[in-house]
């Protein structure tokens, strides 16, 4: 198995435990369960789409976006 499937999944997992218990409390928050299922929704579409790719023998190489903190050219003149 596809150890981002996996990975996906089991954050799904742990979402799905946070809206459980988010309504087992006697006055649950309606915004952060609203949150809650979007997140819930976004890992099932990303799920679903990588396993579609899999069935369709495409390769599931996803690109890792990273932040890369600089500092202004103006400040680095200054120093």
């Amino acid at each position: 198995m596809d150890p981002i499937l996996n990975a996906l999944r089991n954050r799904r997992a742990v979402i799905q435990a946070r809206i459980e218990r988010e309504q087992a409390r006697p006055a649950p928050d309606s915004l952060a369960l609203q949150g809650l299922k979007k997140l819930k929704l976004r890992f099932r579409e990303q799920i679903e789409y990588l396993e579609r790719l899999n069935r369709e023998g495409q390769a599931t190489s996803i690109p890792v976006i990273r932040r890369r903190f600089t500092t202004p050219t103006a400040a680095r003149s200054r120093a």
